[in-house]
Protein backbone atom coordinates (compact mmCIF):
# COMPACT_ATOMS: atom_id res chain seq x y z
CA UNK A 1 0.00 0.00 0.00
CA UNK A 2 1.13 3.43 -0.69
CA UNK A 3 1.20 6.02 2.01
CA UNK A 4 1.28 9.40 0.49
CA UNK A 5 2.31 12.47 2.70
CA UNK A 6 1.09 15.96 1.78
CA UNK A 7 2.60 19.24 2.96
CA UNK A 8 0.07 22.50 3.18
CA UNK A 9 1.63 25.60 2.92
CA UNK A 10 3.17 25.88 -0.75
CA UNK A 11 2.15 22.35 -2.11
CA UNK A 12 -1.44 21.99 -1.10
CA UNK A 13 -2.44 25.93 -0.39
CA UNK A 14 -1.19 29.64 -0.89
CA UNK A 15 -2.72 31.33 1.82
CA UNK A 16 -1.64 34.51 0.81
CA UNK A 17 0.77 35.18 3.63
CA UNK A 18 -2.11 34.62 6.51
CA UNK A 19 -0.11 32.47 8.93
CA UNK A 20 2.76 34.35 8.66
CA UNK A 21 0.96 37.48 9.61
CA UNK A 22 -0.85 35.59 12.30
CA UNK A 23 2.03 34.33 13.51
CA UNK A 24 3.67 38.26 13.39
CA UNK A 25 0.68 39.52 15.07
CA UNK A 26 0.67 37.27 18.00
CA UNK A 27 4.13 37.80 19.02
CA UNK A 28 3.56 41.47 18.62
CA UNK A 29 0.64 41.63 20.75
CA UNK A 30 1.97 38.71 23.69
CA UNK A 31 5.53 39.44 23.51
CA UNK A 32 6.21 43.20 21.57
CA UNK A 33 8.23 41.22 18.95
CA UNK A 34 7.71 43.79 15.49
CA UNK A 35 8.13 41.49 12.57
CA UNK A 36 9.81 37.88 12.24
CA UNK A 37 13.10 39.31 10.54
CA UNK A 38 15.49 37.11 11.12
CA UNK A 39 13.36 33.51 11.33
CA UNK A 40 13.35 31.26 9.02
CA UNK A 41 9.65 30.31 7.86
CA UNK A 42 10.23 27.69 4.61
CA UNK A 43 9.59 23.93 5.08
CA UNK A 44 9.97 24.73 9.21
CA UNK A 45 7.47 23.45 12.01
CA UNK A 46 5.09 25.96 13.84
CA UNK A 47 6.93 25.14 16.67
CA UNK A 48 10.34 25.73 15.84
CA UNK A 49 9.31 28.81 14.28
CA UNK A 50 7.95 30.17 17.50
CA UNK A 51 11.01 28.94 19.73
CA UNK A 52 13.44 30.72 16.97
CA UNK A 53 10.73 34.33 17.42
CA UNK A 54 10.41 33.66 21.14
CA UNK A 55 14.66 33.80 21.70
CA UNK A 56 14.38 36.67 19.25
CA UNK A 57 12.36 38.67 21.52
CA UNK A 58 14.39 37.76 24.13
CA UNK A 59 11.93 35.25 26.26
CA UNK A 60 12.96 31.53 26.78
CA UNK A 61 11.24 29.17 24.61
CA UNK A 62 9.60 27.30 27.37
CA UNK A 63 6.78 24.92 26.92
CA UNK A 64 4.68 27.53 28.55
CA UNK A 65 5.66 30.31 26.13
CA UNK A 66 5.25 27.89 23.45
CA UNK A 67 2.13 26.88 23.80
CA UNK A 68 0.67 30.82 25.13
CA UNK A 69 2.49 31.43 21.78
CA UNK A 70 0.56 28.95 20.11
CA UNK A 71 -3.32 29.70 21.56
CA UNK A 72 -1.98 33.76 20.33
CA UNK A 73 -1.18 32.59 16.94
CA UNK A 74 -4.76 30.24 16.60
CA UNK A 75 -6.90 33.20 17.44
CA UNK A 76 -5.74 35.51 14.70
CA UNK A 77 -5.79 32.74 12.24
CA UNK A 78 -9.19 32.53 11.26
CA UNK A 79 -9.14 36.50 10.77
CA UNK A 80 -6.24 36.49 8.68
CA UNK A 81 -7.32 33.75 6.24
CA UNK A 82 -10.61 35.67 5.92
CA UNK A 83 -8.79 38.67 4.76
CA UNK A 84 -5.79 37.61 2.74
CA UNK A 85 -5.71 36.30 -0.79
CA UNK A 86 -5.31 32.84 -0.26
CA UNK A 87 -5.93 29.83 -2.78
CA UNK A 88 -6.51 26.11 -3.24
CA UNK A 89 -3.32 25.46 -5.79
CA UNK A 90 -4.18 24.52 -9.23
CA UNK A 91 -4.30 20.47 -9.69
CA UNK A 92 -4.65 19.92 -6.08
CA UNK A 93 -8.29 18.97 -6.15
CA UNK A 94 -8.22 17.27 -9.20
CA UNK A 95 -5.59 15.00 -7.79
CA UNK A 96 -7.28 14.44 -4.73
CA UNK A 97 -10.42 13.35 -6.52
CA UNK A 98 -8.32 10.80 -8.30
CA UNK A 99 -6.71 9.38 -5.48
CA UNK A 100 -10.31 8.96 -3.96
CA UNK A 101 -10.83 4.81 -4.10
CA UNK A 102 -6.95 4.07 -5.09
CA UNK A 103 -4.93 2.02 -3.04
CA UNK A 104 -3.14 4.37 -0.80
CA UNK A 105 -3.86 7.01 2.27
CA UNK A 106 -3.88 9.88 1.66
CA UNK A 107 -2.74 12.22 4.67
CA UNK A 108 -0.40 15.14 5.96
CA UNK A 109 2.87 15.75 6.91
CA UNK A 110 3.11 19.66 7.74
CA UNK A 111 4.87 21.58 10.14
CA UNK A 112 1.41 22.99 11.10
CA UNK A 113 0.12 22.72 14.49
CA UNK A 114 -2.97 19.99 13.88
CA UNK A 115 -5.52 22.79 14.66
CA UNK A 116 -3.42 25.35 12.34
CA UNK A 117 -3.85 23.00 9.91
CA UNK A 118 -7.47 22.18 10.31
CA UNK A 119 -8.32 25.64 10.40
CA UNK A 120 -6.70 26.26 6.46
CA UNK A 121 -7.34 23.08 5.40
CA UNK A 122 -11.32 23.79 7.05
CA UNK A 123 -10.92 27.08 5.48
CA UNK A 124 -10.38 25.70 1.91
CA UNK A 125 -12.82 23.08 1.94
CA UNK A 126 -10.04 19.98 2.07
CA UNK A 127 -9.47 19.31 5.21
CA UNK A 128 -11.88 15.78 5.17
CA UNK A 129 -9.86 14.67 2.23
CA UNK A 130 -7.19 13.59 4.52
CA UNK A 131 -6.80 10.49 6.84
CA UNK A 132 -4.54 12.16 9.44
CA UNK A 133 -1.18 12.51 9.54
CA UNK A 134 1.71 14.29 11.38
CA UNK A 135 1.91 17.82 12.62
CA UNK A 136 4.15 20.53 14.19
CA UNK A 137 2.70 19.73 17.40
CA UNK A 138 4.88 16.70 17.46
CA UNK A 139 8.26 18.47 17.45
CA UNK A 140 10.19 21.27 15.89
CA UNK A 141 12.26 18.85 14.35
CA UNK A 142 10.23 18.48 10.71
CA UNK A 143 11.70 14.39 10.74
CA UNK A 144 10.17 13.50 13.78
CA UNK A 145 6.89 15.31 12.11
CA UNK A 146 7.23 13.02 8.85
CA UNK A 147 7.73 10.15 10.80
CA UNK A 148 4.55 10.67 12.63
CA UNK A 149 2.94 10.68 9.44
CA UNK A 150 4.12 7.44 8.57
CA UNK A 151 3.12 5.64 11.52
CA UNK A 152 -0.39 6.87 11.55
CA UNK A 153 -1.29 6.40 8.35
CA UNK A 154 0.49 3.00 8.30
CA UNK A 155 -1.90 2.30 11.20
CA UNK A 156 -5.05 3.61 9.30
CA UNK A 157 -3.87 1.60 6.42
CA UNK A 158 -4.23 -1.07 8.20
CA UNK A 159 -0.72 -1.70 7.42
CA UNK A 160 3.34 -2.00 9.30
CA UNK A 161 5.18 0.66 8.21
CA UNK A 162 7.77 -1.53 6.68
CA UNK A 163 5.42 -3.21 4.54
CA UNK A 164 4.02 0.14 3.19
CA UNK A 165 5.67 2.61 0.51
CA UNK A 166 5.69 5.99 1.38
CA UNK A 167 5.76 9.44 -0.99
CA UNK A 168 6.67 12.82 0.26
CA UNK A 169 5.03 15.44 -1.54
CA UNK A 170 6.49 18.89 -0.47
CA UNK A 171 7.63 22.22 -1.99
CA UNK A 172 11.43 22.79 0.03
CA UNK A 173 14.67 21.20 0.58
CA UNK A 174 13.54 20.52 4.16
CA UNK A 175 10.59 18.49 2.92
CA UNK A 176 13.14 16.45 1.11
CA UNK A 177 15.68 15.93 3.57
CA UNK A 178 13.07 14.76 6.05
CA UNK A 179 11.28 12.35 3.56
CA UNK A 180 14.59 10.64 3.09
CA UNK A 181 15.60 10.51 6.51
CA UNK A 182 12.30 8.67 7.51
CA UNK A 183 13.09 6.69 4.01
CA UNK A 184 10.86 7.93 1.43
CA UNK A 185 10.35 8.89 -1.46
CA UNK A 186 9.99 12.89 -2.51
CA UNK A 187 8.01 14.68 -4.81
CA UNK A 188 9.00 18.11 -5.23
CA UNK A 189 7.04 20.75 -6.36
CA UNK A 190 7.85 23.82 -7.51
CA UNK A 191 4.68 25.89 -6.23
CA UNK A 192 6.45 27.83 -2.93
CA UNK A 193 9.22 29.80 -3.02
CA UNK A 194 11.86 27.48 -4.84
CA UNK A 195 12.24 26.43 -8.09
CA UNK A 196 13.62 23.25 -9.75
CA UNK A 197 17.11 23.46 -9.81
CA UNK A 198 17.12 24.18 -5.62
CA UNK A 199 14.58 20.93 -5.00
CA UNK A 200 17.03 18.61 -7.61
CA UNK A 201 20.24 19.64 -5.68
CA UNK A 202 18.01 18.86 -2.90
CA UNK A 203 17.80 15.35 -4.02
CA UNK A 204 14.13 14.90 -4.88
CA UNK A 205 13.30 11.69 -6.32
CA UNK A 206 10.55 13.00 -8.41
CA UNK A 207 9.95 16.72 -9.87
CA UNK A 208 6.83 18.03 -11.02
CA UNK A 209 6.72 21.92 -11.72
CA UNK A 210 3.01 21.70 -9.82
CA UNK A 211 0.49 19.38 -9.57
CA UNK A 212 -1.54 20.69 -12.66
CA UNK A 213 -0.93 17.19 -14.74
CA UNK A 214 -3.29 14.77 -12.78
CA UNK A 215 -2.02 11.63 -14.70
CA UNK A 216 1.69 12.80 -14.45
CA UNK A 217 1.29 13.06 -10.72
CA UNK A 218 -1.01 9.83 -10.25
CA UNK A 219 2.24 7.98 -12.22
CA UNK A 220 4.42 9.17 -9.57
CA UNK A 221 2.37 8.67 -6.65
CA UNK A 222 0.74 5.10 -7.38
CA UNK A 223 2.90 3.66 -10.25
Amino acid sequence: MRLLLFDIDGTLIASGGAGRDAIAEAFAEEFGLSGLDGVQIDGRTDTGIFEDALTLAGVEPTPDAVERMTAAYLTRLPENLESHDGRILEGVVDLLDALDGADAVVGLATGNVVKGAELKLRYYGIWDRFRGGGFGDVSSDRTKVLAAALETLAAAGGVDVAAASAIVIGDTPRDVSAGHAIGARVLAVATGNYDEAALRDAGADFFLPDLRDTQAALDILLG
